[in-house]
């Protein structure tokens, strides 16, 4: 029986689906961008553990260059039973595929298989990058990347956005170099890459974090206590969804990150909030995770209900109001990204309250699990009122003696 595997995105629109065969550990998908026939073409992949026991899923031919799932079949049991090398590693000579071929490759054989959110680049290839799917690799060149900068700046777009697309190319060759499918020039070796200041400025004040909090509650609990704990333990979204009831302690008041940005464990402190909050959360039998996705599964994205919490509040109004066809208005929306409340901005108002409270960059770096301080400056024009008091704490210690015994000692 055929069964079929549905790929979604975080906001629940599909994104690619991968069907069984009759063959176990054999699948097809559609190409999103080849076509064979007048219609997608069809890719075969396997998936199966090597030697090392590590699931591995490969995509291994095209209906367009002859492949079937009895053959995929035959190459998977070639392969697991160590007979015959995988056929990426058997790849001719030429090793240039298409830009488009590559994508699809790294999508289905990497982003897929490591449950990396691919909603981003996904617009970006049947967008601004479209037309380089059909280019080889090595067709493309500096000039042609500087072109698609030059573009993309002059269409106004943000030095961010143009990070991200040239980004996603350099990402999808070093893929292919590293799979072996890939041995022509590397254009990034003289591109010079767009340094974008997405550094964000908007951190809440007391009131504010106060009535967000609120909002959300009265909406979600689970969203509500997961911006809790970023906002009171400084973790990022995606260290929240990957804890577990096992990384709760009570009894020491932490909570254990083993998967942060850095690839480095800590602990976090919970504060009295935070510990009720979670003494109070109902045991789920059926998963691990503190804040499941509804379908069991680790959450990938805020939920939808943490904007219009935000919208609610009116914390990413400029004050002003647009007036609309009906005679009705609406509040103005601020536009440049480190101006706008987001999720992240909680774990940054958590790191600017303890810069403002006077914790060291150190201690701050060891708190946001920063792997050194430089990413823990942005917070430091923060500290300077605390730096303030530190000099005032010694010049009254300096002149202590003089003002008790009317001379220096």
């Amino acid at each position: 029986m055929v069964t079929k595997h549905s790929v979604r995105a975080p906001n629940g629109h599909q994104m690619a689906e991968r069907k069984s065969t009759r063959y176990p550990g054999v699948y097809t998908y559609e190409s999103s961008l080849r076509r064979h026939n007048g219609r997608p073409d069809i890719a075969f992949c396997i998936d199966y553990r090597d030697s090392e026991g590590k699931r591995q899923r490969k995509t291994i031919g095209w209906a367009s260059s002859g492949m079937t799932a009895a053959k995929a079949h035959q190459i998977r049991i070639q392969i697991i039973s160590g007979k015959e090398q995988a056929p990426w590693q058997q790849e001719s000579v030429q090793r240039d595929p298409t830009f488009g071929s590559a994508w699809e490759r790294y999508y289905h054989d990497w982003m897929l298989a490591q449950n990396k959110n691919a909603r981003s680049d996904l617009a970006l290839i049947r967008g601004h990058l479209q037309i380089f799917t059909t280019l080889r690799l090595s067709e493309i060149t500096p000039y042609r990347v500087d072109l698609l900068m030059a573009d993309m700046h002059a269409q106004g777009l943000a030095a961010q956005s143009i990070s991200l697309a040239v980004g996603l190319i350099r990402r999808v060759m070093r893929r292919m170099r590293i799979w072996g499918l890939y041995d022509g020039p590397d254009p990034f070796v003289s591109i010079k890459m767009p340094r974008p200041n997405n550094r964000r400025m908007r951190y809440l004040e007391p009131e504010e974090a106060r009535m967000l909090l609120q909002e959300l509650q009265r909406r979600s609990e689970q969203t509500w206590m997961m911006a809790l704990i970023s906002l009171h333990c400084g973790l990022r979204f995606g260290e929240i969804a990957a804890l577990t009831y096992g990384d709760v302690n009570f009894a020491d008041g932490t909570l254990y990150i083993r998967e942060s940005k850095n690839g480095r464990a800590r602990h976090a402190v919970m504060t009295d909030e935070v510990r009720m909050a979670l003494h109070n959360l109902p045991l789920r039998p059926s998963t691990e995770l503190l804040f499941p996705s509804r379908s069991g599964g680790r959450k990938k994205s805020p939920s939808d209900c943490f904007a219009r919490a935000v919208d609610a509040c009116g914390l990413n109004d400029t004050g002003r109001q647009i007036a609309l066809p009906d005679g009705t208005t609406t509040p103005e929306r601020k536009r440049d990204a480190r101006e706008r409340v987001v999720f992240h901005t909680l774990r940054h108002t958590y790191a600017s309250w303890l810069a403002m409270a006077g914790e060291r960059e150190l201690a701050l770096a060891d708190l946001l699990g920063h792997s050194t301080t430089a990413m823990t400056r942005r917070y430091s024009h923060l500290m300077e009122a605390a730096r303030r008091g530190t000099a005032q704490k010694i010049g009254q210690i300096f002149h202590s003696d003089s003002d008790a015994t009317g001379q220096d000692t």
